[in-house]
């Protein structure tokens, strides 16, 4: 690592201006950025400039999600991150040796996207700029983290060092370090798909692609254990995270063999990079086990827990579910798959006149799962015609029919700041209102720990009053275990509500 930063600070120019510029303070808006649409930084407002010409009538921006109380300032920050990061050097020590844990799986996954889009897409070099990355990212986070007379709240914060990993591998020419992982595991995900989703329906579904109505069931307990059963699939697909490689090997090894650790090397052995690396039976095997693991039944309850309200509130009557739902995707491949089934489980749930926006990264961040990616794998899981396309007909006929939907978020981090949301997911909010005002009718899904612990854990805090959140991840790493007061592979599941009201799942 020492000769990486040397290597950085005597050939990388940018890198040592980048040091003494942003080594030693914060940007201002890192901790509490302006609810001003105005105040969008411009590479954010260039990603998300497209906006579907349906909202051309809705004025949205860039800027905070209309379902933001304008009265509250709002903060992306969870308590014992991002501030205890700006406050103190002993926390970004800690964080910036989490994100050093990573670069192995990076590597691996580095030379996974070159093999899958070969040397003509990626060019000869394409691992020795990946080398240079690391360089440069070791020197930044040796940067920031060290030091302990920067003044409290002016230190980086986890959302500056996530950001800065996205930035400098676009400077070095590798946009999107993870799409041959992205590509294979949504693949493997499209495939197992079918599977799962008809394990879903035996439970809540009388007749292939017809879901009961309301009150048509003769088992009234059927949509509540259905909706138990999504949720788990949830809480097992975000297992599969490219920043939390050693909590994937603890599942998919025995229960009584410990994680591997990560190689030191720069170089991998052929055995080293399958570690990270799965193939269509390893997935659906993995995936069970992750599932036998997240259990409610099997754990006894989960560590946050509101499936309860939850399931009280999707079988409610008359009206059971939530009439408009965001959700903010997480990793691609199988947490993908559990986002997908989510939504047209609560589609189905919510009935006619239901509307869900899947809201994936606009532009790459790690392995998490862009709007584009996103959009393919909903074509592959739905497509029809012919031997090879029997897609999903309730996800096909819910999409046909405008009630599921994919966004662009707007974002380009692993984590969340919904002070910055994209034009055409504020757009189309906007556009909600008319038939469904903000309020006890919207629910918003947060998935993962970037998107739902690391940042936004109190984000119902910050929302128009009864709007609902949901912060849905399971717990992989020391570091959040810890603050949580919780073990790696505890889940979250918990449910609050806007504008003041008692939460639904207890604060930390």
């Amino acid at each position: 690592t020492g000769g990486g930063v040397a290597w950085a600070a005597a050939a990388m120019p940018v890198t040592t201006k980048w040091i003494q510029l942003m080594g030693c303070r914060r940007r201002p808006s890192a901790i509490a950025r302006p609810r001003n649409p105005a105040a969008t930084v411009e590479s954010r407002r260039a990603s998300s400039a497209s906006s579907d010409n349906s909202h051309s009538r809705c004025r949205a921006a860039p800027g905070p999600l209309p379902l933001l109380d304008p009265r509250v300032p709002y903060e992306h920050v969870s308590p014992g991150v991002c501030d205890a990061c700006a406050d103190g050097a002993d926390a970004r020590r800690a964080w910036a040796a989490l994100l050093l844990g990573q670069l192995p799986s990076h590597r691996a996954n580095a030379a996974r996207t070159l093999d899958f889009l070969g040397v003509d897409a990626t060019g000869e070099d394409f691992m020795a700029r990946y080398r240079g990355w690391e360089a440069d990212y070791e020197a930044y986070l040796a940067a920031v983290s060290g030091g302990n007379d920067i003044p409290a709240g002016q230190g980086a914060t986890l959302l500056d060092m996530v950001e800065e990993k996205e930035r400098l591998l676009r400077v070095r020419g590798l946009p999107d370090l993870f799409a041959g992982m992205k590509a294979e595991e949504n693949a493997i995900a499209a495939a197992l798909f079918p599977r799962v989703a008809a394990e879903i329906d035996d439970i809540w579904e009388p007749n292939p692609g017809a879901w009961y109505g309301p009150g048509e069931h003769p088992d009234p307990a059927a949509k509540g254990r259905m909706l138990a059963a999504v949720f788990e699939c949830c809480l097992a697909g975000n297992l599969f995270d490219a920043g939390s490689a050693a909590a994937l090997q603890g599942v998919v090894l025995d229960a009584e063999h410990v994680a591997p650790s990560e190689p030191e090397e720069r170089e991998q052995t052929d055995e080293q990079k399958k570690r990270y690396r799965l193939d269509a039976a390893q997935l659906a095997d993995t995936f069970a086990r992750a599932r036998a693991r997240v259990s409610r039944d099997a754990t006894g309850g989960w560590r946050y827990d509101s499936l309860d309200a939850l399931v009280a509130r999707a079988t409610r009557s008359p009206a059971g579910g939530w009439r408009r739902v965001i959700i903010f995707c997480d990793n691609a491949g199988a947490d993908a798959m559990g986002m997908v089934l989510l939504a047209r489980a609560l589609a189905a749930v919510g009935g006619k006149g239901t509307k869900i926006a899947l809201a994936a990264n606009t532009t790459a961040a790690l392995n998490d799962i862009t709007h584009a990616e996103l959009q393919q794998f909903l074509l592959d899981i739905t497509a029809r015609g012919g031997e090879e396309r029997d897609g999903d007909p309730i996800l096909g006929a819910q999409m046909a029919g405008k009630m599921v939907v994919a966004m662009p978020s707007g974002q380009s981090s692993t984590l969340l700041d919904l002070g910055h949301t994209g034009q055409e997911l504020n757009a189309w909010t906007e556009t909600q209102f008319a038939q469904v005002p903000p309020g006890d009718g919207w629910l918003v899904v947060l998935d993962g720990m970037g998107r739902s612990l690391e940042s936004n854990w109190n984000a119902a805090s910050f929302m128009q009053p009864g709007v609902q959140v949901l912060n849905l991840a399971m717990i992989k790493s020391e570091i959040n275990a810890a603050r949580l007061d919780a073990q790696v592979y505890d889940c979250v599941v918990k449910l609050q509500r806007g504008g003041g009201d008692s939460p639904l799942t207890p604060n930390l």
